[in-house]
């Protein structure tokens, strides 16, 4: 094996992760991603190191009250967990997209399979370490500081080195044989829609009736039992008050050299297998037409091919030009034919789990729902139409580009495209929930009327974001299916508005919020900093105002960005 193949790949792959983060073809995308990326890094360091001092701290002084054993064992199960945890996210990568190399025919045609899948593994490490590594140093400085201890500060980056190494290898490996079925068994492709919503269903299924907790919980006593819990031995050794085992810790440092060789090896047989074997056919036709295609006959006074989409663009001719209501129809179908990018617009309900489990066991809709309820509602709005509208192009992308499309046709039918299915759909929702919850008439009237003014304004100040941050790499599923959804930094930069607004407007038009805020902002804020009420009220108006504005300028930087928008 020539591991100077192997170490190219990795570094060629790993720029190549980067690059799609940080979009270098657009300066205000690269800086705003580096600087997101710089942020929640040293956010992440700084909250170790102030954890593991006050670890270290209690560990010293006492004030943990559990016996020396019973903190390891605790400790261990953790750290088990936690590599577990581990593993599922890197196996669901090596499913996906990272389940297969960029060029793999040019790369397999010059290139071993045992090198290549070296280096794709090890692109993988690379990317774990780049969000573990310094917070690992963080925990490791604090835990040092404050039991007086020097060994965490190597013991911990260490320990989380090579606990990554043996979950990338061993869980990519898994997902590699997973992907190998997906794609290339007839039946599972010929059914991987109906299967894929099952497995949504039963994750759901298990995140409202509590099994997942249920799940984790049960793993917690195996995982401190099993060697994968001994690297919480090998992170911090010797602080005060915590039994832990040398033994343990050397066995984890050893083994983890023999587990990563042993499942390298494996994951190599499988990609032999899989990436030399021709994909299953799912007998499924792409009959969509490019987006383009439509809007452009349209305008030109041609009639478009018939199809089941005709009723409705007539009913939308009647309300926007034709070129438009032809956006809208295919933005449309786009959504429905992508299950993948619906499911990233359902995933914050799971913070609402609690509000369901609480609707099944007292029969009454919690008072926050009615709430809750709109927020989400805005937010999957955007993200399922307008989040990544020149993303969801695909390969027509430069034809949309080159068509007789404005930024104000192409911005507005997409944005119209949500609200069209959001607001009345939406709202109807919110007006429901508030009339059955225990809130008032007039508080119920309120949340029906801001309903589509929420709508509205998380439409337009997410086409923006979208615009800044497209992504049009596609998330692959199996090999015949694949859905484009938001970049990372579209989703964050969207949610943390979507959050401020809504706390910020609760801030300014509830007291009780207000004072609950102050409090908890005086316990967190450092150097002994409070905030009142009064100020945090003050704080929150202003906030808000630029808030509700920012969604104006984000329509129209959308509406700039496509017509200069330029293909290199």
């Amino acid at each position: 094996m020539n591991l100077a193949h192997s170490t190219r790949l990795t570094r060629i792959d790993v720029r190549r992760m980067v690059r799609k983060r940080t979009a270098p073809d657009n300066r205000l995308s690269s800086v705003v991603s580096v600087g997101l990326y710089a942020l929640l890094t040293l956010a992440l360091t700084a909250g170790g190191v102030w954890g593991g001092r006050a670890v270290g701290r209690a560990l010293v002084t006492g004030s943990i009250e559990f016996l020396p054993s019973a903190t390891a064992v605790a400790v261990r199960g953790f750290a088990g967990v936690i590599w577990v945890l581990l593993a599922v996210v890197f196996a669901v990568r090596a499913v996906g997209q990272r389940g297969t190399l960029t060029n793999a025919e040019g790369i397999l045609t010059v290139v071993p399979t045992d090198e290549a899948y070296l280096g794709l593994v090890a692109s993988e490490y690379v990317y774990l370490l780049l969000w573990t590594l310094l917070p690992a140093v963080g925990v490791g400085v604090g835990l040092a500081l404050g039991a007086n201890a020097v060994w965490p500060v190597l013991g911990v980056p260490l320990a989380v080195a090579l606990a990554g190494t043996t979950a990338v290898t061993t869980s990519f490996a898994v997902g590699l044989g997973v992907r190998h079925v997906v794609t290339r068994f007839p039946f599972v492709a010929r059914h991987k829609t109906g299967l894929i919503a099952l497995a949504f269903v039963v994750y759901m299924a298990a995140i409202v009736s509590g099994s997942f907790n249920q799940i984790v919980g049960a793993l917690f006593e195996p995982m401190a039992a099993s060697p994968v819990g001994w690297y919480a031995d090998l992170a911090i050794y010797g602080l005060p008050g915590v039994a832990f085992d040398a033994t343990r810790a050397a066995v984890a440092a050893v083994g983890s050299v023999v587990l990563a060789g042993a499942a390298v090896a494996a994951g190599t047989w499988v990609a032999r297998r899989h990436w030399f074997a021709d994909p299953a056919l799912a007998g499924e036709e792409d009959d969509e037409p490019a987006p383009t295609e439509a809007a452009t006959s349209a305008g030109a006074g041609e009639t478009p091919p018939s199809t089941s989409e005709d009723r409705l663009a007539r009913w939308l001719e009647a309300a926007v030009d034709r070129p438009t209501a032809a956006l809208i129809t295919l933005a449309w179908r786009r959504a429905a034919r992508a299950p993948l990018k619906l499911m990233y617009a359902a995933y914050p309900l799971f913070f609402g789990t609690g509000a369901f489990v609480e609707i099944l066991q007292t029969g009454q809709i919690p008072v926050y729902l009615p709430y809750g309820l709109l927020v989400f509602l805005a937010w999957a709005g955007g993200v399922v139409f307008t989040l990544n509208p020149l993303g969801d192009q695909g390969s027509v992308l430069a034809t949309t580009l080159l068509s007789e499309v404005t930024g104000h046709r192409f911005v507005g039918a997409h944005v119209l495209a949500g609200l069209l299915v959001v607001v009345p759909v939406g709202t109807a929702l919110v007006a429901v929930t508030a009339v059955l919850s225990p809130l008032d008439a007039r508080s119920a009237a309120i949340l029906t009327g801001l309903a589509p003014v929420s709508m509205v304004v998380a439409a337009a100040l997410s086409v923006g974001i979208g615009m800044a941050f497209p992504r049009f790499e596609a998330t692959n599923v199996t090999r015949s299916m694949e859905a484009v959804v938001p970049s990372p930094w579209a989703f964050l930069l969207f949610s943390v508005h979507v959050v401020l607004t809504t706390l910020s407007a609760l801030f300014v038009g509830l007291e009780v919020a207000r004072t609950v805020g102050a409090d908890l902002l005086s316990i967190v804020l450092p150097f002994g900093l409070s905030v009142s009420a009064d100020t945090l009220f003050a704080i929150s108006a202003v906030a808000l105002v630029v808030l509700v504005l920012l969604p104006a300028l984000s329509y129209r930087y959308a509406v700039r960005s496509f017509d200069r928008y330029t293909i290199a």
